[in-house]
């Protein structure tokens, strides 16, 4: 394998035959990839109407000197512009972490230890350093809080305070009311999903994939504390979703910890009576950005695709006739997208057409709609919303 356009993202042949249809020319092609290493054009964060209005949260922001932006299609989402590339200043002392690091880093999150894949043993709390990823990339300098001693001992905590990240945008965790739950970040393209299922008070919702709680938290947001929202995932994320639905006010969801595909606990009694269906599942994560490097292979989209269609089957056996099943992945790939949708055809499900304002937001694509990074300087997304008929 070697870097495809002259980037750090190393994808074989095979799969790059098959992103070139859906992608376009050779040119298209390293254009949509070359987006991938730098983060969207838009911090988007989706305000918590169960709490605070849309334009009362906007005055906070205001009052902090925030400047904010609502979604013209989308109306609990505001943005905010994010700046660069920037200059970094580059220090003797370098540090060395890993990929998801460098990818928080690059945007302005701080370094913590466990991120750290070398340090200097001069390292010393005080000194200035600059932040380089395993593959060499500079994301940001800032100022050592740990010595390499509590770095290589503790193995938690905040390693350096950065100052000076390559992109820059709020800290989603940093704006007013964050803690209260007044504010989630979530992409554009995983709220339009969710707006294009249309979650309603009343509705009986199931999100079979359903942590960090992104998509589920904002479908019980528009659907109402009187509808029934269940929530599944594996037993080591749940903790976390609970976490994030605790916070966003959202206790009355129902988690479940198990394999969605099997159809636990109280899933299994809710076969053909289910209103909507979130199944965003496990994926190749090829739309995913920022990236300081990536390495993928066709067998990694093939195994991906096998493996999301044990979820189509589970949500095609919950979903009631007229329901609707939403099916979304952040990748750029034909078999983890149209053909899985044409997978669920075969099981009942048929696409349904998007609204305008989407198709104006995105392109269309068979069965649903995509987000192209450069195109639309947003994540790669595949969103498809099927109704059984």
């Amino acid at each position: 394998m070697s870097g495809i356009c002259g980037t750090p993202l190393e994808y074989d042949h095979g799969l790059i035959e098959r992103l070139e249809p859906v992608l376009g020319s050779p040119s298209s092609l390293c254009r949509e990839l070359s987006a991938l290493l730098a983060p969207t054009s838009r911090l988007y964060v989706r305000v918590n109407t169960l709490k605070v209005n849309v334009d009362e949260y906007l005055g906070l922001l205001r009052e902090q000197g925030l400047r904010f932006e609502r979604d013209p299609d989308v109306p609990e989402a505001i943005w905010h512009p994010v700046e660069g590339p920037l200059e970094v200043p580059v220090y003797d002392v370098k540090v060395v972490v890993d990929k998801r690091a460098a990818e928080s880093v690059l945007m302005g999150s701080d370094l913590y230890a466990p991120g750290v894949v070398y340090a200097p043993r001069s390292l010393r709390p005080g000194v200035r350093v600059t932040i380089v990823s395993e593959n060499g990339v500079i994301v940001g300098s800032g100022v050592a809080v740990m010595g390499y001693d509590d770095i290589r001992r503790v193995r938690q905590g905040l390693a350096v305070k950065v100052t000076n990240p390559r992109f820059k945008a709020p800290r989603v965790r940093d704006l007013p009311g964050f803690e209260e739950g007044l504010v989630y970040g979530q992409s554009l393209p995983s709220m339009v999903a969710v707006k294009l299922l249309d979650p309603k008070p009343g509705d009986i919702i199931v999100d079979l994939t359903a942590a960090p709680g992104g998509k589920v938290g904002y479908a019980a947001q528009l659907a109402g504390p009187g509808s029934r929202v269940l929530a599944v995932d594996r037993p080591s994320k749940v903790g976390k979703l609970r976490d994030n639905l605790k916070r966003l006010g959202l206790e009355w969801v129902e988690v479940i910890a198990g394999d969605s595909r099997r159809l636990p606990g109280p899933l299994s009694g809710l076969k053909g009576k289910v209103d909507k269906v979130i199944v965003d599942p496990p994926c190749s994560n090829l739309g995913v950005r920022p990236k300081v490097y990536d390495k993928r292979g066709l067998k990694d989209v093939i195994a991906a695709s096998r493996y999301q269609r044990g979820f189509i089957d589970a949500a095609a056996q919950l979903v009631r006739p007229g329901g609707r099943v939403l099916y979304s992945v952040c990748t750029l790939t034909w078999e983890e997208a149209e053909a899985n949708v044409e997978y669920a055809e075969s099981l009942g499900l048929k696409p349904v057409d998007p609204p305008r304002w989407a198709v104006k937001r995105a392109r269309p694509a068979y069965g649903g709609i995509r987000f192209r990074p450069a195109e639309h300087g947003t994540p790669g997304f595949y969103i498809a919303v099927l109704e059984k008929r």
